[in-house]
């Protein structure tokens, strides 16, 4: 519903009729006739306006992608850093390893050289431990890196996949409104045929100030839209249906209906 106007297919709307019959119908029941089709036509085109933005609208998989690419950074210098870790771990087994080897070997008996070998092996296995702590640290943000990036990977794909889908249902729909809106037109120019040009520039003017409607409904003794109620004269008027009377409050025209 729209207001209390059903926004279904023209269906629900009273059947178009010559232009003899129309012409004997109170110029207010023209003129309600022509605004229950213009509130239809206003609101598939506001549909079709929000389906045109959502379509446009691609700033959360553009957000996601602009995450993943930082991601993707973030994680080439976390593998570039373990892997530089990785090298500097190697070349400290290898000095290691030589310097154990000139203690070991029994080649050096001087005490003294012997023992400055032996202060650096113990330092060199120091060093060691830190530059494996570093690495151990370096490989456990490497893995953050990692879950972070396979995260925003599979976010993407599942945004980009309930996009398509989403964009196929837009289509359809946005087909099925212009379909719509090619017969809402269609019944608007048969209404056009039993208003007068004085009365079609009345209405366009109602219309525009007041939020869309230009005419409005006589329930009971009140207007429908701002509650005030005319005279009794003015109400068998309206009943009557010989001219066009206005709210006196909102300035539309009154319909009895």
């Amino acid at each position: 519903m729209y207001d209390g106007i059903p926004l279904d297919a023209t269906a629900t709307l009273p059947p178009l009729v010559d232009r003899n019959y129309n012409a004997n119908m109170s110029r207010a029941h023209n003129l309600f006739r022509l605004q229950e089709i213009d509130l239809l036509i206003d609101k598939t085109k506001q549909r079709v306006d929000e389906i045109l933005a959502i379509l446009e609208d691609d700033e959360t998989i553009e957000g996601v992608k602009t995450d993943l690419s930082k991601a993707a950074e973030d994680l080439a210098a976390q593998n570039s850093a373990v892997n530089l870790a990785e090298g500097a771990v190697g070349d400290q087994k290898y000095k290691i390893e030589r310097t154990e080897s000139k203690l070991y070997a029994g080649k050096i008996q001087n005490p003294r050289e012997l023992q400055d070998l032996q202060m650096e092996s113990e330092a060199l296995n120091r060093h060691l431990a830190t530059l494996e702590e570093r690495q151990l640290e370096l490989m456990m943000e490497q893995e953050e890196a990692e879950i972070k990036h396979e995260s925003l990977l599979g976010q993407l794909e599942n945004l980009e996949n309930d996009r398509a889908s989403e964009i196929k249902t837009l289509l359809l729909e946005q087909e099925q409104l212009n379909l719509e809106l090619a017969r809402h037109e269609g019944n608007r120019e048969g209404a056009l045929a039993s208003v007068s040009v004085e009365d079609l520039e009345i209405y366009e003017k109602l219309r525009l100030r007041g939020g869309g409607y230009a005419v409005a409904i006589l329930e009971g003794s009140n207007c429908s839209l701002c509650g005030v109620a005319p005279s009794e004269s003015t109400q068998q008027i309206i009943r009557k249906g010989t001219g066009l009377v206005h709210c006196e409050q909102c300035k539309r025209i009154l319909y009895s209906g």
